[in-house]
């Protein structure tokens, strides 16, 4: 008896316990819906996270480029046709706000993103009524990208947030083409878009950890051909549509006032 007694006094002490808990919980997200709170993160006092913020972001990416070949070579009379894939390293800089919209965490970003494109060479099959087959050798140099983008904030547990959004802007560089036999060049500015997510873990209020996925399509570019042997006879053209799956991974300072010392 004296033992169930026990038993139940610890019991009642627990559920008087849990329940104080419960109520000193609901204090914290007393702005919220009960649906809420598994995306809720509390926060008892003044949090960056409650405030637009301003941001600066260093990104490397690492891409898998696709890109499709057409147009026609008038030197062999037949469509230029095939695909190529590599990979290539690039680096880029964003500058962008934060927005805070219903429940704490969950925000909108705005964000202006410029990247150097290292692309390198791809090659395509260049057919010929006579003679061996020849290739495209297809060069991109001094490419670069300026995104506007919009990412939609969800939080996490243990600091960390799921996002996804998109973005549209231009692309330029230059291209080249060659197959040994007619060849071109061209300078060129494209509209690009993209999309994409990932997550963030922000390892301290000042510094925010981001790895994600985009997928990129930078736009078709086309290149007037002539004949090797003499550039005064046109050769047709070449269109080259070049995609791209990104793996990014970047830094984020969460307000512009963290790089000097303020929060």
């Amino acid at each position: 008896m004296n033992c169930f007694k026990t038993f139940l006094a610890v019991g009642v002490t627990l559920s008087a316990s849990l329940f104080s808990a419960a109520d000193a919980q609901a204090g914290v997200y007393e702005c919220f819906n009960e649906d809420d709170l598994l995306d809720c993160v509390p926060c008892v006092e003044d949090c960056w996270t409650d405030r637009v913020s301003f941001y600066i972001s260093a990104n490397n990416y690492a891409s898998v480029n696709h890109m499709e070949s057409g147009g026609f070579n008038s030197f062999s009379y037949l469509a230029n046709s095939g695909s190529d894939n590599n990979v290539a390293y690039d680096f880029g800089l964003a500058l962008g706000t934060r927005i805070p919209i219903g429940c704490k965490r969950k925000a909108l970003r705005f964000e202006v993103e410029g990247a150097f494109r290292d692309l390198g060479g791809l090659t395509t099959t260049s057919f010929q009524l006579e003679g061996p087959i020849q290739n495209y050798v297809v060069d991109y140099d001094d490419r670069w990208s300026v995104m506007t983008n919009c990412w939609l904030d969800f939080p996490l547990k243990n600091n960390k947030t799921i996002y996804i959004g998109g973005g549209i802007g231009v692309n330029g560089g230059r291209v080249s083409v060659d197959d040994t036999l007619v060849s071109g060049d061209a300078r060129f500015n494209r509209f690009a878009w993209q999309i994409g997510g990932g997550v963030a873990w922000d390892v301290s209020q000042r510094v925010t950890l981001d790895l994600g996925y985009r997928y990129m399509d930078y736009g078709s570019t086309m290149v007037d051909l002539h004949a090797n042997f003499d550039p005064t006879i046109s050769a047709g053209n070449y269109s080259a549509d070049l995609t791209s799956h990104q793996v990014m991974l970047g830094i984020r300072f969460n307000s512009l006032g963290n790089l000097i010392g303020r929060r």
